[in-house]
């Protein structure tokens, strides 16, 4: 049956608005206009960072300091923090003198909540952790010969819920046992709990020679793109995030799937720092093997816990002297350390005068004479 261009354009602008509204994607409310790009000398000159020397890969640009590397590419969406991928929101480019160009978008929601997660304008204490046991009941997630999604969620969220509850956080589990959950129903879940993160447990699926643990967060407010809840919480969800991530790449030694974006509607409409963890790929035999025994669940769930604490330490309000410190927008030069006061030089006390073996003469009190007025 052949449908004509006329039919397949009025099809295409009915479905547009019904798979927003279910959750596929979001629709631009106007044309969303071109991302603003900074150089990489702004983002040196502000976090101190310098080129690093040393053989890289080509087409890989280098910087940092002693508490960090940076390595851009080799995409130009490609990008490392510590040695832990992530994927940018905007590609960079390059202006015409070579120098390379980044986006203000990732500039304030990525680098400033992962490079100083204490200057987050919206911490808090996080004393409670939902978390999502992904799928359930008849929806068993991704097929696959070596392991079960929905019960592997179900069981690692248990195993992470024992191992927070140790640590003395309140935990609520979205489901406890093997029934079907709307993303409304979890949501629901989420935003009724005071002082919390959310974290949503999943397998991912693809080519059989496809292995590696992916984290994801909401989407960050972009100009033209509809406002979500989860935007509330960017730079809280981005810390979130890389703490968490990072701590399983280094715990599991898996393949490092990077820390991504999305449009998810779930992630999109919880009101609270949230990030969805896909903990491996079911489709591949060595990895959904692994992932289907005790032993490596524990080790996931501990990894999980030391993220979340990490990221707990980072933004607690005590976290530093001064919790009301803005944080940082890339146009103002980054700001001169203020020199502390130096301290008043003591006086020097008056050099003993050498004895002579004598008794001191006694001191006169002077008379007081009265005078004539």
């Amino acid at each position: 049956m052949t449908i004509s261009p006329t039919l397949r354009a009025l099809a295409i602008s009915l479905l547009l608005p019904l798979t927003a509204q279910l959750g596929y994607g979001d629709t631009a409310t106007t044309a969303a206009p071109a991302p603003e790009y900074l150089p990489l000398e702004q983002l040196r000159s502000f976090y101190k960072l310098m080129p690093l020397p040393g053989e890289r890969a080509e087409g890989t640009r280098t910087v940092g300091n002693s508490g960090t590397t940076i390595t851009f590419g080799p995409g130009k969406r490609e990008l490392s923090i510590g040695g832990y991928r992530w994927l940018l929101s905007y590609p960079t480019r390059e202006d015409s003198t070579g120098d390379l160009l980044i986006s203000r978008t990732d500039f304030v929601k990525l680098f400033e909540p992962v490079l100083r997660p204490t200057y987050i304008s919206e911490r808090r204490l996080v004393r409670t952790v939902i978390i999502d046991p992904g799928h359930g009941g008849y929806d068993i997630g991704s097929p696959s010969d070596h392991v079960n999604e929905a019960d592997f969620c179900l069981q690692l969220a248990m195993e992470l819920r024992d191992c927070l509850t140790r640590r003395g956080y309140s935990v609520i589990l979205t489901r406890e046992q093997s029934r079907h959950l709307s993303d409304q129903q979890r949501v629901l879940c989420a935003n009724g709990a005071d002082a919390a993160i959310f974290i949503s447990l999943h397998l991912n699926s693809g080519r059989s020679d496809i292995s590696g643990i992916e984290t994801y967060t909401a989407t960050p407010d972009t100009p033209g793109i509809q406002r979500r809840p989860a935007n509330n919480h960017d730079a809280a969800s981005t810390a979130l995030a890389f703490a968490v991530h990072s701590s399983l790449i280094s715990a599991t030694g898996a393949q490092d799937g990077a820390c991504r974006r999305a449009r998810y509607n779930l992630l999109n409409s919880v009101d609270c720092p949230a990030i969805m963890v896909l903990a491996g790929y079911a489709t591949n035999k060595d990895e959904g093997t692994k992932l289907a025994t005790a032993e490596y669940r524990t080790q996931l769930a501990t990894a999980m816990a030391d993220g979340i604490g990490a990221f707990a330490r980072a933004i607690n309000p005590d976290a530093t002297l001064n919790p009301s410190v803005p944080a940082a927008e890339p146009t103002p030069p980054a700001p001169t350390p203020t020199a502390a006061p130096v301290p008043a030089k003591p006086k020097a006390k008056p050099k003993a005068k050498p004895s002579t073996g004598k008794k001191p003469a006694p001191r006169r009190t002077p008379r007081r004479r009265n005078r004539r007025r």
